[in-house]
C-alpha cells in the first residue's frame, strides 16, 4: 500500500489500469481521503494480496471514498 499526494500519480496509475511505470505490482484500488493532519487530500494505492479496506478503516483517514477499483 502506498499514500500520495500528487494527482498524477493517480491519473497513470488509473490510466494503466493499475500498473505504474516499472512498478512490479499492480494497484488494484484506489481511496481519495482527507488526511488527518491538515485536511489535504491524499490517495491510498492498495496493491493485489493488500487488505482492500485499509484506507476505508484507517483512523488518520477522513471521508474516505474509492475512486477507482480493478475490476478483473
Amino acid at each position: 500500500m502506498a499514500t500520495v499526494d500528487v494527482r498524477e500519480i493517480v491519473d497513470t496509475v488509473i490510466a494503466g489500469n493499475g500498473w505504474f511505470s516499472d512498478d512490479p505490482d499492480r494497484v488494484v484500488k484506489i481511496v481519495e481521503y482527507n488526511n488527518m493532519f491538515n485536511g489535504a487530500i491524499a490517495w491510498g494505492l492498495i496493491y493485489e494480496g493488500q487488505d482492500l479496506s485499509t484506507y476505508e478503516t484507517a483512523v488518520a483517514c477522513r471521508n474516505p471514498r474509492v475512486i477507482w477499483q480493478a475490476d478483473d
